[in-house]
């Protein structure tokens, strides 16, 4: 039997748990009717569901309110089906007034966070679609708008939606009016496709045909379900999908979770979608079942790893509050690693003022990697380390003196301009000759701080800027 947890209960291992599926890279999420309740649908075999009203108002017409969602109950005479219209368009005008809860935006979320592989739902509302997941619709045809490959699907309807109707003799899909009356779908509207090729064989002098009735595209019970086949396609590829995915090593967490909500599980169809996604890669796939009473029992033992009793928006609410921890430890270590403070403003620093100034620009060294700089690095280099050193030491801290040269500087034509070249030094002048050097130096830190390079030509140099 899965181990059962409480979600009142303050353990320990709870909190481990939601750890794992804060943590998770793949979920998929099955869904049923009671994630819905709260946002003003009712669900179908509680004492307040479904199948009680309809069995307190019509409970002359059919024996249980589940025999109003029979295939082979509801058409077998013109009251129950008249009945059957009447319950599925006052359903439709409450999904259309309901809005997304708590759980829709969890898995919303989950969309947004990269970690949902997929999600499948019993539910027939379509409020999976108004909380932003894309839905695959097997009726919608594929120039429509709300056309989704099943490849990009966020969300699959397990029995339809109520957002199209169908020909129960030709399958051909409508849109649902948008303003459903109660007059809209009372008694079931003929097929306009039928009914025009009716039209068709009586102009050409041919009998008539039968047209068939416009139904909601949900599937009830004993009836086939016509959409199996590509419903199991995906199945398949979502259980391929976690097996795939290995553990690493060093993960401390399964890396694929499968989650169960607000079900009882009594369907055989979903019975058997939870037992092939629970069992494609059971090493690094953990199944959680959360619901308010108590429903894996033995028969689950080895599928369902735990079962957790409580409101299905606590559990979701407690990991959104694992996320948020989450995030702000992250944003956290990054500001610490950048060294700023916690509260997210940048230290002030000697050090960091120090690595700002030592980090040389982009255009700085570009301008000292050109050739012109280059060829005066190599003329101003014929001075010996020992006098480089001598000028360090006799200039540091004093103001850089000047001397004026007693004979005027020859042209040479050399790659040095004569604005830029060395005084030439005296006899009587005690200066060092890296002193000489100076004024150079200084020249060349000025022009590259202005980002010009001066031309070659002794005569009249011009500046070229880069």
């Amino acid at each position: 039997m899965p181990e059962t947890l409480r979600l009142c209960d303050k353990s320990t291992e709870l909190s481990e748990l939601i750890s794992c599926v804060a943590a998770a890279r793949r979920v998929v999420v099955v869904t049923g009717a009671g994630i819905s309740v709260n946002c003003g649908i009712p669900d179908f075999r509680s004492s307040t569901g479904l199948f009680q009203q309809i069995q307190a108002a019509h409970g002359d017409v059919v024996a249980s309110g589940r025999d109003l969602f029979d295939a082979s109950v509801v058409f077998r005479s013109a009251q129950t089906a008249k009945v059957f219209y009447h319950w599925m368009t006052h359903l439709r005008q409450q999904c259309a007034g309901a809005q997304p809860g708590v759980v829709h935006r969890f898995i919303r979320q989950l969309a947004d966070r990269g970690a949902l592989l997929r999600s499948y739902t019993q539910n027939i509302d379509g409020l999976e679609r108004k909380a932003g997941l894309s839905v695959w619709d097997p009726y919608s045809a594929k120039g429509d708008a709300d056309h989704v490959p099943w490849q990009f699907a966020q969300s699959v309807p397990l029995h339809g939606t109520m957002e199209h109707l169908a020909c129960q003799l030709c399958s051909s899909s409508y849109h649902f009016p948008e303003h459903a009356g109660e007059s809209t779908i009372r008694a079931g509207d003929e097929c306009p496709d039928c009914h025009a090729r009716s039209q068709v064989r009586e102009a050409c002098g041919r009998r008539s045909l039968a047209s068939g009735k416009l139904r909601p595209t949900v599937v009830l019970y004993e009836e086939p379900h016509p959409h199996c086949e590509d419903i199991a396609k995906i199945i398949s590829h979502d259980a391929r999908a976690l097996g795939t995915r290995r553990r690493a090593s060093s993960d401390k967490h399964p890396t694929d979770v499968v989650l169960v909500f607000g079900t009882t599980l009594k369907v055989p169809g979903c019975r058997q979608l939870v037992r092939k996604l629970a069992t494609a890669s059971p090493e690094t796939t953990l199944t959680i079942f959360v619901n308010n009473e108590p429903v894996c029992g033995r028969s689950w033992d080895g599928i369902v790893d735990y079962q957790v009793i409580g409101n299905v928006e606590d559990w979701c609410a407690r990991v959104e509050h694992k996320w948020r921890v989450q995030t702000k430890i992250t944003r956290w270590a990054k500001t610490r690693k950048n060294g700023a403070a916690i509260s997210g403003k940048p230290k002030d620093t000697a050090a960091g003022k120090e690595n700002a100034a030592a980090e040389p620009l982009p255009e700085l060294t570009a301008l000292c990697n050109h050739a012109s700089i280059s060829k005066k690095r190599a003329r101003l280099a014929g001075c010996s380390a020992d006098e480089q050193s001598d000028t360090n030491t006799t200039c540091k801290g004093k103001r850089q003196r000047s001397y004026k040269p007693s004979v005027p500087p020859k042209s040479t034509g050399d790659s040095v301009p004569s604005r830029l070249c060395a005084p030439t030094k005296s006899a009587s002048d005690s200066a060092p000759s890296s002193m000489l050097l100076q004024p150079v130096r200084r020249s060349l830190r000025i022009a590259t701080q202005q980002n010009i390079v001066y031309c070659h030509s002794p005569a009249r140099p011009a500046p070229i800027c880069t």
